[in-house]
């Protein structure tokens, strides 16, 4: 049998299958351009989802964790900012016994000592007086009570009874708890018996100063006489005036 030929379809034939070729076009170009507007937008909610997250992490810590900051502490009463030490009272000093009458010679105790001596300027010796009974009494100072010696080996240099001027009449208390001072000046030189202000200088060197209270027990202490140190005197030279430099009255020619 023979094929059969077949003429020129009419023109709504073509038309019909070129629309249907044309939405399946638009179908797939839609159908892809879902897909990658789709994938980027989940690309984009992950990003954005990652500062979230980490926004949100101390919120999530602070509940399963410890709180730090002011919370973990002590909550402020609001009566004190700084601490409160509490100041303990000073003792109460307990006072001087006063004295009760006169004080028995022999019941002071007299203990020398010199600070500083230089050879050549005034020697202060300061004797420390305290009772061995009596809780505290008055003592009449004077050389009829006390009595001070300077010597340097077997050497005897100065000495109250013969100048006994330089121990200072007067009334002190002299107590058993505290030292009462009383001080005498030497004059840095020997005595002799008028005590004149003609006699040598003691020299620099090792003394030994000994003092007592009539009818007490001596006390011995040692010092040094030092040398005193010579003044330094600076001269300030004066300025000189060159020949050139001196006004002859006469003008100057050149």
């Amino acid at each position: 049998m023979p094929a059969m030929t077949r003429g020129p379809l009419p023109p709504r034939v073509y038309w019909v299958r070129r629309v249907m070729i044309l939405g399946t076009a638009l179908l797939l170009v839609f159908g892809i351009a879902r897909l990658l507007v789709g994938g980027s937008d989940a690309s984009s909610g992950e990003e954005a989802a990652a500062p979230v997250a980490a926004g949100t992490t101390p919120s999530v810590t602070s509940v399963t964790g410890p709180t730090p900051g002011p919370t973990a502490g002590p909550t402020p009463t609001g009566k004190a900012k700084g601490k409160h030490h509490t100041k303990s009272a000073d003792p109460t000093p307990t006072p001087l016994a006063a004295p009760e009458g006169d004080c028995d010679a022999t019941d002071v105790a007299v203990t020398p000592k010199v600070s500083h001596a230089v050879a050549g300027r005034d020697v202060l010796v300061v004797l420390q007086l305290r009772t061995l009974e009596s809780e505290a009494c008055t003592f009449r100072t004077g050389h009829d009570e006390l009595t001070v010696s300077i010597t340097s080996g077997n050497d005897d240099i100065w000495s109250s009874r013969q100048c006994p001027r330089a121990i200072p009449v007067r009334d002190v208390t002299v107590r058993k708890a505290v030292t009462t001072n009383l001080g005498v000046t030497w004059k840095a030189r020997r005595s002799d018996d008028t005590c004149s202000r003609l006699t040598a200088w003691a020299m620099p060197g090792w003394y030994h100063v000994t003092a007592s209270s009539v009818g007490g027990e001596p006390s011995d202490v040692q010092f040094e006489l030092t040398t005193p140190t010579a003044a330094t005197v600076t001269k300030t030279a004066k300025p000189t005036q060159s020949p050139a430099e001196t006004p002859s009255g006469r003008p100057v020619t050149r």
